[in-house]
C-alpha cells in the first residue's frame, strides 16, 4: 500500500502549505489522502527526469511543460547536475513517491527568502506548492510519479537560483559604471557534496548569504519595515513648521508619526509625551532630532520642509530603498578579511573593523558631484607622514594655472614649487592640501584617504566638497590605530615623525583591504537604519537597471 506516499507529502503541507501559502481561492491546502496502489504501480520517478531534460545540446537550458501546464526553465547548472555520472536523472528531493525531510525543509527555505529581500516566486516556491496541493487532491494513479518528477526538478532549479541570487546578487553591478569591485564568483558548490556532509537546506542558504554582521542588520531592517507595511504604513504629517514649545493638532500628528517610526528609540521617547498629545514637549524635539540625524538632516529638534518631505516618504519607499541596499552587499566579497577600513561615501563616514567589530569610526569628506569619489577596492601599502601634494594634472590645469594667472606670487603663498615636467608640488607644512598624514592604497583614479587643514566641513550634514580623494576628521587617531596593529612602529614613533617635519614613508605589513563603497541605507549595530541622500545618483542608475532586468 502506498500509504509512505501520503505520510510524507502531508508533513510537506503542514509545514510549507499550512504555515505558508493558500489555494487559488484563498483556503488553506487539503491534506494527502491515502493512496490504495502501490509503488510499483507508477513509472519511475528517474526515467520521468531523465525524459524531461532529453535535448540535444549538452547541459544546455531547457524549458519544461508541466504535467499541471505550466512552462518552467531550468538553467544550465540544473540540467548539468541531472545529467552528471553521479545522479544520471536521480531525484534530489524526492524517492519514490516520497518527498524526503530535506525537500520540505528546501520548501520552507525557499518560502523564507523574503528575509532576504528576495521573491520565493522567483525561485518556485509557489509552483512547487501547486504541485503538492496537485498531488493531494487525487490525480491519475499514471500522472503521479510525473508530478514529483517536477516537483524534484523545480526545487533543484529553485535552490540554484537562490543560490546564485545569494552569492552574486539580483543586478549586474558590472551595467552599473560607478561600480569597479568584482562581482562575487558565481555559486559553484556542488550540491551533492553539500548533502552529503549532511548540511541542511537552511545552513545551505545561511552559509551562502554574506557573511559578517552587514548583511544581517539589513535582514532585521527588512523585517521592521514590513511589519510597518502590513500594519498600513505610518501615518502622514500635514502641518507646516513646528518648534519645541508648540501645541496644536499638526503636533498630534508629528507625536502619531514618530510613535509609528522603525526605530524603537523615536517610538519610546514620541510615546513618553502621549498623555499631552497637542504639546511640542522635550521628549518629542528629542524623538525628532533622531529622526533627523538617521535620515541626514541638520538635527535641530525643528520640523522643516526637509524634515517633513522624509517624514512623509512611505514605508513602501523605504523598503526599497533597504532592497537596493542589500543587494550591493550581494555583490561584494561575502568574506571581507579579519581587518579592513570601510567608507561608506553617501554616508560620508569610515569604519575600520576588526574581527566583524567597527574599532574605530569618523565622519569623511568625499568628492563633489562632479568629482565622484569611485567605488572600488585597493590594498593599503603605505601610511605617508607629513607628505608633499603632487597637484592633479586636472586639478592643475581647472585651478592652479588659472589662480597664477590671477596673482603670479600664488605659489610661493601656497608653498608650491614648479616640479621638472611641468607639473606643481606643494611642500609638507602646515597649510599642505593632505594634512600631516596620507594613507597609499594604489590604484589607477590615484585616490586615497588624506588629513586636510579644512576641519570645519566635518561638522557639515552633507560632506562633497573634495575633488575625489577622501578626506579624515581624525587622521591621527586612524595612523596610531594602523601604526599599532599594521606596521612596526609604535603610535609614538608615528607621532615623533610627524613633529620632525619631514616626509617619511611607513609601509603597512598586514593586509589591509580598503574598500570604497556606496550604502544610501546603512544599518548601526544597534540596529538604527540610517537613510542617506544619493549624493551621485547611483540609486536612480541601479532602479533602472533593476526595472530593466524584471522585463526581461
Amino acid at each position: 500500500m502506498m500509504q509512505s506516499h501520503g505520510r510524507a507529502l502531508t508533513l510537506a503541507l503542514a509545514l510549507a502549505i499550512g504555515l505558508t501559502a493558500c489555494s487559488r481561492d484563498g483556503e488553506p491546502g487539503s491534506t494527502l489522502p491515502d493512496a490504495s496502489s502501490s509503488v510499483a504501480d507508477y513509472p519511475d520517478t528517474r526515467t520521468h527526469i531523465r525524459d524531461l531534460l532529453a535535448s540535444p545540446d549538452k547541459d544546455s537550458l531547457v524549458t519544461l511543460t508541466l504535467a499541471m501546464g505550466d512552462t518552467f526553465s531550468l538553467s544550465a547548472p540544473t540540467v548539468k547536475y541531472y545529467r552528471s555520472l553521479l545522479r544520471r536523472g536521480k531525484p534530489v528531493w524526492t524517492e519514490g513517491t516520497q518527498l524526503l525531510p530535506r525537500g520540505e525543509q528546501l520548501i520552507e527555505s525557499l518560502g523564507k527568502a523574503g528575509d532576504d529581500g528576495l521573491d520565493p516566486a522567483a525561485y518556485g516556491h509557489p509552483v512547487a506548492l501547486r504541485i503538492i496541493r496537485t498531488l493531494n487532491s487525487s490525480p491519475p494513479d499514471s500522472l503521479i510519479s510525473r508530478y514529483v518528477a517536477d516537483l524534484d526538478l523545480v526545487l533543484t532549479e529553485g535552490f540554484n537560483r537562490y543560490a546564485m541570487d545569494l552569492t552574486r546578487g539580483t543586478i549586474d553591478p558590472g551595467k552599473v559604471r560607478a561600480w569597479r569591485i568584482p562581482r562575487a564568483k558565481p555559486w559553484e558548490e556542488n550540491l551533492l557534496r553539500m548533502m552529503i556532509r549532511g548540511e541542511t537546506p537552511a545552513a545551505m542558504v545561511d552559509r551562502l548569504r554574506p557573511q559578517g554582521p552587514y548583511y544581517k542588520r539589513m535582514m532585521a531592517a527588512i523585517a521592521r519595515h514590513r511589519e510597518i507595511q502590513a500594519s498600513g504604513g505610518w501615518p502622514k504629517v500635514t502641518g507646516g513648521k513646528l518648534e519645541p514649545g508648540d501645541s496644536s493638532a499638526a503636533v498630534a500628528q508629528l507625536r502619531a508619526r514618530l510613535a509609528a517610526s522603525d526605530d524603537p528609540r523615536e517610538v519610546t521617547l514620541a510615546t513618553a509625551g502621549q498623555a499631552r498629545p497637542l504639546v511640542f514637549d522635550d521628549d518629542l524635539r528629542d524623538a525628532l532630532r533622531h529622526f533627523q540625524d538617521r535620515h541626514a538632516l541638520e538635527n535641530d529638534g525643528r520640523l522643516g520642509e526637509a524634515t517633513l518631505r522624509e517624514l512623509n516618504e512611505p514605508v513602501d519607499t523605504r523598503l526599497s530603498e533597504i532592497l537596493l541596499n542589500i543587494d550591493r552587499w550581494r555583490w561584494l566579497p561575502h568574506d571581507l578579511g579579519e581587518f579592513y577600513v570601510l567608507v561608506n561615501v553617501a554616508g560620508f563616514e569610515l569604519e575600520v573593523v576588526e574581527n566583524n567589530v567597527a574599532i574605530e569610526r569618523m565622519n569623511v569628506v568625499v568628492g563633489q558631484p562632479g568629482w565622484n569619489t569611485p567605488i572600488f577596492v585597493d590594498t593599503m601599502e603605505h601610511i605617508v607622514v607629513n607628505p608633499s601634494w603632487n597637484v592633479p594634472p586636472s586639478i592643475a590645469e581647472r585651478e592652479i594655472l588659472p589662480a597664477i594667472a590671477r596673482d603670479p606670487d600664488y605659489l610661493a603663498k601656497n608653498n608650491m614649487v614648479r616640479t621638472a615636467d611641468g607639473g606643481f608640488r606643494q611642500i609638507p607644512g602646515p597649510d599642505n592640501a593632505l594634512g600631516d598624514y596620507k594613507f597609499i592604497f594604489p590604484n589607477k583614479d590615484n585616490i586615497y584617504l588624506h588629513d586636510t587643514p579644512a576641519k570645519s566641513l566635518f561638522s557639515r550634514t552633507r560632506r562633497a566638497f573634495s575633488h575625489g580623494c577622501i578626506r579624515l576628521e581624525r587622521p591621527a587617531d586612524l595612523a596610531y590605530l594602523i601604526a599599532s596593529k599594521a606596521t612596526r612602529l609604535s603610535p609614538g614613533e608615528i607621532r615623533d615623525k610627524q613633529r620632525s617635519g619631514e616626509e617619511a614613508w611607513v609601509k603597512v605589513t598586514r593586509t589591509l583591504p580598503v574598500y570604497i563603497l556606496y550604502f544610501t541605507v546603512w544599518v548601526d549595530e544597534d540596529g538604527t537604519a540610517r537613510f542617506y541622500h544619493d549624493v551621485y545618483g547611483h540609486d536612480e542608475s541601479l532602479q533602472e537597471e533593476a526595472t530593466a532586468s524584471a522585463a526581461l
